[in-house]
Formats: structure tokens, C-alpha cells, sequence
């Protein structure tokens, strides 16, 4: 039960939004396009960049307002749907694999990668794919995108203990999300590791400004 509704609604977002405007201010400051004149597919380093640090941002904060609003309201029930939440939920989520042009556009601005950088690449690599392959076997795609805040009979599902969750609950954000680590190693750009450095702390802004606090409203003490 939510007392104050309008209040629950913004709790935290002061952090978690505003920590991601601010990491993007300063992740920009970081990398030197001036003298990057660097182009792929047409694109220049400069938009690739602004672009993939885009994205999180808009997939973060659209997934802050469709939680909260349906916690507190059923908004999304009411206008849209979950499935249409989900449709736009993983063309965001599709977008953000977009960062990888900027791999291309910014390759060795960092150092020129070798067979190092390639196998310490591998060993992110290795634990994505078994995060994916845990998600789809155990968890379910659908839980991922947050459908324990639209239907009621998930918070009787226990948390999942399967897979590489065994490892960690928090496997999507501990191994999935550095895989942009692992394209940054590998293409030795440095406005890729900004890149992968926002997104890892901007999600886990995420986790404990949102996800965490819309936790105790959905499983209470359990």
C-alpha cells in the first residue's frame, strides 16, 4: 500500500535521473572530438557517441515512468498496455546495442587492441552469453522488462537461485550490461569504455533509486 502516491512517484528520480544527466555531462567532457574527425556509416564519432549515451537515459527514465505510474495508478493498464510497454521497452533496449557503431567510429582512439585485449574481451563476453542463456531458460524475458509491477501473481514467485543467478540476483546488471566493457577492450576506444562506465553505474542508479524501492511495494517484507 502507498500512502503518499505522488511522492512514491518521484522518490529518488533527484538521484537517479539527475546522477544520469550528470554522468553524461561529465562523460562528454571526457572525450576529445575535436580532433576526431572519425566517420562510419556517414555518422561522425561525435553523434555515435551522443547517440549511444542517449539511450540509457530514455531507456531508464521511460522505465522509471511506467513503473511508478502503474504502482501508483495502473497508468499503463489503463492507456496503453503491458504489451505495447514491452514492444517499446526492447526497441529501446535494441537501440542501445546500437553503441556498437561507435566501436567502428572510435576504434584505437584508447590504444590499438591486440590478442590481450581480444581475450580479456572473451572473458566479459563468456558470462553475457551465459546471463542470456539464464534469463531465457529461468527467468524469462518478460520478467526482465518489470511484469511483477503489472501482474500481482509474480510476487509469489520466488527469486530466481537458476543459472548464473546462482551467482548473483543481480546477474543482468553485474554481467549483462558489461558486455559494453568488453566492446570498448576490444575496439580500444575510449569513447566506448566512457560509454560502457556510464551505462554500468547509470543502471545500478537505476537498481537502487528504482528497481530496489519498487521492490518493498511489490514483495513488502518478504
Amino acid at each position: 500500500m502507498i500512502d503518499n502516491k505522488l511522492n512514491f512517484f518521484f522518490k529518488n528520480q533527484i538521484w537517479h535521473i539527475g546522477g544520469l544527466i550528470l554522468l553524461f555531462y561529465v562523460g562528454y567532457q571526457m572525450v576529445d572530438f575535436e580532433n576526431n574527425l572519425n566517420v562510419f556509416l556517414g555518422i561522425s564519432a561525435k553523434n555515435w557517441f551522443l547517440f549511444s549515451m542517449a539511450t540509457p537515459l530514455i531507456h531508464q527514465g521511460y522505465v522509471w515512468l511506467c513503473w511508478r505510474s502503474e504502482l501508483c495508478w495502473k497508468t499503463i493498464s489503463r492507456t496503453i498496455g503491458f504489451k505495447a510497454y514491452v514492444l517499446i521497452f526492447f526497441i529501446i533496449a535494441i537501440l542501445r546495442l546500437f553503441s556498437i557503431g561507435l566501436c567502428f567510429a572510435d576504434y584505437g582512439t584508447w590504444f590499438t587492441p591486440g590478442w590481450i585485449a581480444w581475450s580479456i574481451s572473451v572473458l566479459i563476453f563468456i558470462p553475457f552469453i551465459y546471463t542470456i542463456y539464464s534469463i531465457k531458460k529461468y527467468f524469462g524475458f518478460m520478467r526482465a522488462t518489470g511484469i511483477d509491477h503489472f501482474d500481482p501473481s509474480y510476487k509469489d514467485i520466488p527469486f530466481e537461485k537458476r543459472g548464473i543467478f546462482k551467482w548473483s540476483s543481480n546477474a543482468m546488471y553485474t554481467f549483462a550490461i558489461a558486455i559494453f566493457f568488453g566492446l570498448a577492450i576490444s575496439s580500444g576506444s575510449k569513447a566506448m569504455f566512457v560509454f560502457a562506465s556510464y551505462t554500468y553505474i547509470g543502471v545500478w542508479l537505476h537498481y537502487f533509486c528504482t528497481e530496489k524501492e519498487d521492490f518493498k511495494v511489490i514483495y513488502g517484507k518478504k
